[in-house]
């Protein structure tokens, strides 16, 4: 018998095993093929300042220029300064462009006579001007010697080149950097044909837009959830996927933001997003596993976290990337508790793993490496530090993290259908789904039918100017029942989102209770000119709720009223033999009840006359709630009459 469950859990495990391993190839291939086409190139350098690519095939290869231009640093030199000889000496290969505001970089190619090429870059942190040949080609911002008059800007430099009768190329980048500590150096730079080039930027716009901007339509669709099943978790997975697709500097820049878009914004805007990576991480982790831990060390990381980002928004941009890094380093002592809290947690509880936890905890391992990654070489590559790396891990993450939770889902079928069938289960969800739904329709017809019938009264005495002492009783009475019309929506909304609201029992005046009655059921009984008729002698007082009473009466004279014409509805009470209860009784003069529908009255959804039936079905479940019972006491052609007890409040006297 072990054997053959064995063979089964086996093969139902390779059902699913095999078409996830399918799966993650697929997306691990498309991955490699991306990153590929982005990142794999041939590196030349430049000797002294000067690149030679006469010798070099470019229609069939894209080249990265070696960041080891010549470098003028506090100097802004033109073209024509090159050719006269007045400029500086060069500085030193251990010269850093971070150590200076602002600088000039120079680069002569010599290429095959006319040639077109294109180089491809993004601009040098945070303004900068390209000169090709003498002439201006691109500008982002204003580079100069002085921060008053610099203006930063960055951005992605597609620049078209040609070599000339010579076949020599002069490129001159004039920087300033006075809103960051550390910058002004030379980003990756790429040459080729321009038709190789455009290849090559499709390439990069393909990873960014279909990345990122698949991150951003899971983080829509987490927040849907997130705002549907009020789940804290959905709500941290949206935010990994906004953070992750916002790193994509080459998305964020270029496809998100319009040119002119405010640089000093726009920077805060990403340190800001850069410093959210972790937090984003560690939200998630204390929500799946917020039983694992405490919540104060949480509220301390927030704070941090919330400090962080007053700062960001409020120091100048020069010290904003330490806060951030600030922060980084303050996440790794919340990660290592989190971390310990999940461990002892299944220690302690002796809780085992599932394929669902395993496959949770390693997609979250994988985006937590990818970001350790990321943090190592932010800073040493400047692919990482435009492109980013963390969103492979992120996607992994989420991938990994729907596996299981169809694991879970496909354990839950698994649970019932072993007691019911999935269609009778459905079947049963449909029908409570309905019920529910008439139950509420049947509740909030009755005070918009009050509503309506005294409106209707006070309309016609207004239009007759034929206002009476019961005018304000009518108008106080069409307040009264659009307030409980309003509870009856609030309880609904509460019910809707999931929350429970506490029934509570107190001691009800017997006659107040009734003169409600008779002030909402008298309108609607105007309709077939019959006459509401309360008694009430010295009546105890009884220990219920008064709303959920109020309805019952109303059920049983909105009931009584649709078979009588031209009668009476009375309502009396007494006490019964016993002491304990008070027993009310609700009568009519009407045609009453036929024989064979006797036994099926109480029957939730039986109804002779066409309506939802849940009326007398409601008024059931209401007193048996105050641990009373309802019974239909007579009926015939001389009227019904429906009688229950309610217990009496402790301590009458």
């Amino acid at each position: 018998m072990g054997t053959i469950k064995s063979k089964h859990i086996y093969k139902k495990y390779l059902f699913w095993i095999l078409p996830v391993c399918a799966v993650l190839l697929s997306a691990v291939l498309l991955q490699s093929l991306l990153w590929r086409k982005q990142t794999e190139f041939r590196e030349i350098a430049p000797v002294n300042g000067i690149l030679d690519i006469t010798e070099l095939d470019l229609s069939t290869e894209v080249f990265n220029i070696a960041n080891c231009w010549d470098f003028y640093p506090e100097k802004l030199y033109f073209s024509e300064d090159f050719k006269s000889g007045n400029t500086n000496k060069k500085a030193e290969t251990d010269k850093s462009a971070a150590d200076v505001s602002y600088g000039t970089y120079r680069l002569l190619i010599r290429a095959k006579p006319d040639q077109y090429y294109t180089i491809c870059s993004f601009s040098i942190d945070y303004a900068t001007r390209v000169f090709a040949n003498g002439a201006e080609i691109a500008l982002f911002g204003n580079p100069a010697d002085n921060a008053e008059d610099s203006i930063p800007k960055v951005g992605y430099m597609t620049l078209p080149l040609f070599s000339g009768e010579d076949g020599e190329i002069e490129i001159i980048y004039q920087y300033s950097n006075y809103v960051h500590r550390e910058g002004g150096f030379i980003q990756p730079t790429y040459i080729s044909t321009p038709q190789n080039m455009e290849n090559f930027k499709a390439g990069n716009n393909l990873v960014s837009l279909s990345v990122s901007g698949g991150l951003l339509f899971l983080m829509l669709y987490f927040m849907l959830s997130a705002a549907v099943q009020r789940k804290a978790d959905f709500l941290c997975l949206a935010l990994c996927c906004l953070v992750m697709a916002l790193r994509d500097q080459n998305f964020y820049n270029i496809h998100l933001l319009s040119p002119d878009f405010s640089w000093y914004i726009m920077y805060r805007i990403f340190i800001f997003v850069v410093m959210l990576l972790p937090a984003s991480v560690l939200f998630l982790l204390k929500s799946i596993y917020s039983k694992a831990t405490k919540q104060w060390p949480l509220y301390i990381y927030l704070g941090i976290v919330f400090l962080s980002t007053i700062l960001i928004f409020v120091l100048p941009t020069k010290y904003i990337s330490l806060v951030s890094a600030a922060t980084y380093y303050t996440s790794i002592p919340y990660l290592l508790y989190l971390l310990t809290g999940v461990v002892l947690y299944y220690y302690k509880t002796h809780r085992r793993l599932d394929m669902s936890d395993v496959l949770t905890l390693l997609g979250f391992f994988i985006m937590l490496g990818t970001l350790l990654y990321e943090a190592f070489l932010t800073g040493r590559s400047s692919e990482i530090t435009h492109y980013g790396f963390a969103a492979f891990g992120t996607l992994g993450f989420i991938l990994l993290t729907a596996i299981a939770i169809s694991l879970r889902i496909q354990a839950r079928e698994t649970a019932l259908a072993e007691s019911h069938s999935r269609g009778e289960m459905l079947e049963k969800i449909n029908r409570m789904n309905m019920d529910f739904l008439h139950k509420v329709a049947h509740e909030l017809k009755t005070p918009l039918t009050v509503i309506s019938g005294y409106a209707q009264l006070t309309g016609m005495q207004l239009a007759a100017d034929n206002l009476s002492s019961e005018t304000p009783e009518n108008l106080k009475t069409i307040q009264q029942e659009a307030q409980r019309l309003a509870d009856m929506v609030t309880r609904l909304m509460e019910y809707s989102y999931g929350r429970e609201r506490e029934l509570t029992f107190t001691r009800i005046r017997v006659e107040e209770l009734l003169d409600n009655v008779r002030a909402i059921a008298s309108p609607m009984c105007l309709k077939n000119n019959n006459t509401v008729i309360t008694i009430y002698h010295d009546c105890p007082d009884i220990h219920g709720n008064f709303e959920m009473l109020l309805q019952v009466f109303i059920n049983l004279v909105v009931n009584a009223n649709k078979h009588t014409i031209n009668g009476k509805i009375s309502i009396d009470t007494s006490e019964t033999e016993d002491d304990k209860y008070i027993l009310f009784k609700v009568s009519d003069t009407g045609s009453g009840i036929s024989a064979e529908d006797i036994p099926h009255i109480f029957e939730q959804g039986y109804s002779p006359d066409g309506s939802s039936g849940l009326g007398l079905a409601i008024c059931r479940e209401a007193i048996e709630a105050h641990g009373g019972k309802i019974q239909l006491e007579k009926t015939g052609p001389d009227g019904t009459t429906f009688s229950f007890t309610v217990l009496q409040e402790e301590g009458n006297t």
